[in-house]
């Protein structure tokens, strides 16, 4: 739809809709790094003299920060634009975080969201907009991860002195969701039907590393021949999902594992030319699971093993603080809810043992 720029009112434009018409406005704001175009709607704005009047109150902090920079005058809220904030956190969560190259795709998101704002011009009302507007387009979890994200850029803005104002983050919450089912396990002999169905040999050994030691695949696939002690039956995980080394105790199975693996290079799961072998596993183990008739439960296909070696744990009566330690968790409550201690048919055979009472 066209902009019809108001006569009486420079810089205000109108863009009229069938039903509605919604009011902008332009105007050129200095920044500490140069000059930036304001050009946006003006949510909820009814006429040409409101939006008029907002311009201006724009135009004066853009002024107001202009003089503090040039006679150096301590402002309460240092003046950073979002789109700067944003690039500034990128940068750092690159080197830094695990998550960013699925984090990444969050950045032009928010921006959007957000472009033509500083830091400081961001209020609560704008973030509950925000979060109510995008739960129409995708579920409430992806909602809650990009808040999460956000108060994090606040509060690394905040931490390098890059902004000293509030952090408007902090009083929205999140959405409140329900947690699912039990994710679901596999059987030791669903597992194997599986692992038949593999026919490449490194991969068929990942899983029966992952069955018998409940790894994440990136440990699996991260494991180097340095990480390993055979001697004393240990393994090392290195820079691990929770950011911390763990020393992990192996069972048999798995280290026999280890032991059939070539020496080709640093990785003991390697490819012919000693790189990592980094095959995308989840399909291989879904289309094994398909020739085997084995029906999956929901989510990661890899991460099954990982369920059920918690399920076997429980099962064999192991506590919570051992597989807390041997699966690598941080929250205590993440073996509790992966482990199925048993199916319902089970639960049923060891519940009829309950003795009868006498007449």
């Amino acid at each position: 739809m066209a902009r019809e720029y108001s006569k009486k009112y420079p810089g205000v434009y109108a863009v009229k809709g069938s039903k509605s018409t919604t009011y902008g406005i332009d105007y050129v704001r200095h920044t500490s790094d140069g000059k930036m175009h304001v050009q946006k709607i003006i949510k909820g704005c009814t006429s040409e003299k409101e939006a008029d009047k907002i311009r201006s109150i724009e135009m004066a902090d853009a002024s107001r920060d202009l003089l503090n920079r040039k006679y150096d005058i301590k402002s309460s809220a240092n003046v950073i634009p979002f789109k700067k904030a944003v690039n500034l956190y990128e940068k750092w969560a690159e080197s830094n975080k695990k998550s960013y190259y699925v984090e990444r795709f969050k950045y032009p998101i928010l921006c959007k969201a957000f472009e033509s704002k500083l830091l400081s011009d961001i209020t609560p009302a704008h973030i509950e907009r925000y979060k109510t507007d995008r739960a129409k387009e995708v579920h409430k979890k992806t909602v809650n991860q990009e808040l999460v994200l956000l108060r994090q850029i606040y509060s690394k803005c905040i931490e390098w002195k890059e902004y000293a104002g509030e952090n408007p983050t902090l009083l929205v919450k999140n959405f409140k969701i329900p947690k699912d089912k039990k994710p679901g396990s596999l059987t030791p002999a669903e597992v194997a039907a599986i692992m038949r169905q593999i026919v490449h040999p490194v991969e068929r050994d990942m899983v029966i590393f992952a069955y018998n030691s409940g790894w994440r695949i990136s440990e699996i696939r991260k494991l180097k021949w340095d990480d390993v002690n055979l001697k004393e039956g240990v393994a090392w995980i290195m820079d691990g999902k929770n950011s911390d080394n763990a020393r992990i105790v192996l069972n048999k199975q798995a280290l026999d594992v280890i032991k059939h693996q070539p020496h080709k290079g640093d990785y003991v799961f390697c490819k012919h030319n000693g790189e990592p072998y980094k095959t995308c596993l989840n399909s291989v183990i879904k289309s094994a699971a398909e020739r085997a008739e084995v029906p999956l439960p929901p989510r990661k296909k890899w991460h099954l093993f990982r369920r059920t070696w918690a399920t076997m744990m429980h099962q064999l009566g192991y506590d919570i603080a051992t597989i807390q330690e041997q699966g690598n968790w941080k929250d205590p409550s993440m073996p509790l809810w992966y482990g199925d201690s048993m199916r319902d048919k089970d639960k049923r055979r060891r519940v009829n043992r309950i003795p009868k009472l006498k007449a």
